[in-house]
Order: C-alpha cells, then sequence, then structure tokens
C-alpha cells in the first residue's frame, strides 16, 4: 500500500466553484453520510484567486466557499480573516480550526471609504503586533481586495499610490478594477502624507488625481488665495513704474539661470 496521500484536483474545485456560485446551493454527494461541502474531513485545498501579497503576513482571495478552503488558509498559517463582500460570506461557523473573522461590508463593483480602509488597516497594525497572518477576500478577489491591498502597500511599504496599484496588478491581475478604487487609494496616501489639509472621509471626485503637484483647493482656501492676489495688487500700484520693471528683469534673469540647470521631465502615469 501506498503512503502517498490523496490530492485535490484543482480544475474539479474551480468547477465546482462556478456552478455552486450559479445554483446557489452546495451540492451533496451520493453518500448522505458524508458531503461535499461543509465536512470537517474535507482535505483542505486553497480558495479561488489565492496568492501572497507579502509572504507570511497578508494575502488576498477570493471567497473561501468551502470548509476545506478554511483548512488550507489555517494550514497555511493565516489566523485573522477579513470579509469585504456582505453578499457572499465564507463558512466560518462550520469550521473547527480557530480562526478570527471581520467583516467589512462593501458594496460588488465599489470603492471603500476612508473610514473602511482605516478600519483595515488598524486591524493590519494589530495583527503585526500580535505576530498575526491576515487574509483579505471578497467576492472574486479582486477589485475590493485589491483596492485594500494597494491601501496596505501605501501604509506599510511606504509606496507611492500609482506604484501600489500597478504592483497589486502585477501580483493578482485584475485587481482595482475601477476608477474610484484607484482614486481612494490615492485620497488615502494624501490623508496620511497631509497634503490634503481637510480630511474629507467621502471619496472626493473633483480632485485632479495623478497630477505631478496632486493640489487640492478647498473653499477656504480658495478665498485666501483670493485676498492675496488683490493685497499684491494694491502693492504693485502703489510702487513705482520703474521699480517694477527692474525687480521684473531681475526676475527673468534668475528663471533663466535655473531653467539652464534644471531638466524637465514631464510627470505622466498611466494606468
Amino acid at each position: 500500500m501506498s503512503t502517498i496521500k490523496k490530492r485535490t484536483n484543482v480544475k474539479l474545485a474551480k468547477l465546482f466553484y462556478k456552478y455552486a456560485d450559479e445554483t446557489g446551493h452546495q451540492v451533496k454527494a451520493k453518500d448522505d453520510t458524508k458531503q461535499l461541502v461543509g465536512d470537517d474531513e474535507e482535505p483542505p485545498y486553497p480558495p479561488y484567486n489565492f496568492s501572497w501579497l507579502v509572504h507570511n503576513k497578508i494575502a488576498g482571495m477570493g471567497c473561501p466557499q468551502t470548509v476545506g478552503n478554511l483548512n488550507y488558509l489555517a494550514d497555511v498559517g493565516i489566523n485573522h480573516l477579513i470579509t469585504l463582500s456582505p453578499e457572499k460570506l465564507p463558512p466560518i461557523l462550520e469550521c473547527t480550526r480557530k480562526l478570527k473573522w471581520t467583516e467589512i461590508r462593501i458594496k460588488e463593483s465599489a470603492a471603500p471609504t476612508l473610514r473602511q480602509i482605516i478600519k483595515f488597516i488598524e486591524i493590519c497594525e494589530r495583527a503585526e503586533i500580535n505576530g498575526e497572518i491576515i487574509g483579505v477576500h471578497c467576492r472574486h478577489g479582486r477589485g475590493r481586495t485589491g483596492t485594500m491591498l494597494a491601501c496596505y502597500l501605501v501604509k506599510f511599504n511606504n509606496m507611492a499610490p500609482e506604484r501600489a496599484v500597478l504592483t497589486v496588478r502585477v501580483q493578482r491581475p485584475g485587481s482595482c478594477d475601477t476608477s474610484d478604487q484607484e482614486k481612494i487609494v490615492c485620497h488615502y496616501h494624501d490623508c496620511i502624507k497631509g497634503t490634503i489639509t481637510k480630511t474629507d472621509y467621502r471619496l472626493v471626485d473633483d480632485k485632479l488625481y495623478f497630477d505631478f503637484s496632486m493640489k487640492h483647493m478647498y473653499p477656504d482656501e480658495e478665498k485666501q488665495a483670493k485676498e492675496e492676489s488683490d493685497t499684491i495688487e494694491q502693492l504693485i500700484k502703489k510702487i513705482d513704474p520703474t521699480k517694477l520693471e527692474e525687480l521684473i528683469r531681475k526676475e527673468e534673469l534668475n528663471e533663466r539661470r535655473k531653467r539652464s540647470k534644471a531638466m524637465v521631465i514631464h510627470h505622466k502615469i498611466y494606468f
């Protein structure tokens, strides 16, 4: 007798995911004593679209649909599961392994709010202190999961938002699949770095994202800018025209010297 353990067929598992998702109910085996889904003795196998973002720290995946998926996560070392999909929940109650579970409800194909991102980052900070390993999932492990993973790289790896999104997309193709999800990663980065003076917890749509200046004017700031411009005009009127010409010439000379030494780079970012 061979002592080699039987391995599960990944292709058959993917087919099961497909038809179980379409029908909306779990498939029963011929033997009534055992079930294909929800059986504690089911061999562990990875959830759909499972991969590590940072090895032994955080992983992304599609929704774990079986107890075998949860057993696999526990065997790999993941002990805290974060669910982002309210429409698709894992069978946590049927699993006998020790798994912490947190739910952050985000609508399908929508971007998380700033409060939800802050909650996710706080969980990650506690997990790093306690030595926990995190698994994040939504329905398919792409849009919502990719957005949170990009925010993780912005916070813990000090990445620019564009680089964080591209890094997640290289490791997990299809991540951050909407423009709103890209924008909220940039907005979170701006809030951390302090480039936004007034933190707005709503998704800002009127901001010019992916611009090299990354500057956003709020109503109060616009008023201040107008007042400053008015005061400058008043000062110009008081100064003699001859002195003004001399000042303008000096400024032009200084600008020419700077341009001769500087190298202009056109900053463009494509997704």
